[in-house]
């Protein structure tokens, strides 16, 4: 997985910019939010990155700070939001802010940004509004998240959240993720580690 990107911008738009790293000239779309935030072309940047793999494509996304690149990730777990959905929330509005109206279960806030309609603004109030607020607390002057109290704020801690996040990665999203975890720890025992809660896991779903 490509986490993070270093070097001299080449190129960049309000939605995509090239970064060359050791020759190769890197392709990476990014939200109007980070693209504010990128130096002159020529100049060397750093872009938090997340590779997403399709049966078609591989298509890399970019962010300034990983306030901005936790979000994303949250946001392509609600079913009906995709990568480039979640781009375009992000070029909308800031982190901050996209928490705070899902925290308060503004949707006729969220119902203003282009292309999110209202069955998708209410699966992302009822998937995120408690996590929005947990994290509008926990974010830090560093524009990062405190993982810890994210976790925290749903039971979820140690192996029960590395095994979430793996089913993740499988394309399992909250709250089924969390909940089929919760139900494998209760069957084998609080003291099971990450790779005996994952097939469990998959077994509730």
């Amino acid at each position: 997985m490509i986490e993070q990107l270093r070097g001299p911008l080449l190129r960049k738009t309000p939605t995509f910019a090239v970064i060359e790293c050791g020759g190769v000239g890197y392709g990476i779309n990014i939200s109007a939010h980070t693209a504010e935030k990128l130096p002159e072309v020529g100049a060397e940047t750093t872009l938090f990155t997340n590779l997403v793999v399709r049966e078609d494509s591989m298509t890399l996304f970019g962010f300034a700070d990983m306030a901005e690149k936790e979000l994303f990730l949250l946001m392509i777990d609600v079913n009906g939001v995709g990568p480039k959905m979640a781009q375009r929330i992000l070029s909308a509005v800031c982190p901050a802010e996209f928490l705070n109206m899902v925290a308060c279960e503004n949707k006729v806030a969220l119902g203003k940004i282009k292309g999110l309609g209202k069955k998708t603004t209410d699966q992302m109030v009822l998937s995120l509004k408690e996590k929005s607020r947990v994290m509008l607390q926990s974010l830090n002057e560093n524009g990062s998240f405190d993982s810890s109290l994210i976790a925290s704020s749903n039971g979820l801690s140690g192996a029960k959240m590395e095994a979430v996040q793996a089913l993740h990665t499988l394309g399992v999203k909250d709250p089924s993720a969390e909940k089929a975890v919760i139900k494998a720890a209760e069957i084998l025992g609080d003291g099971a580690d990450a790779a005996a809660l994952i097939p469990e896991a998959l077994k509730y779903l």
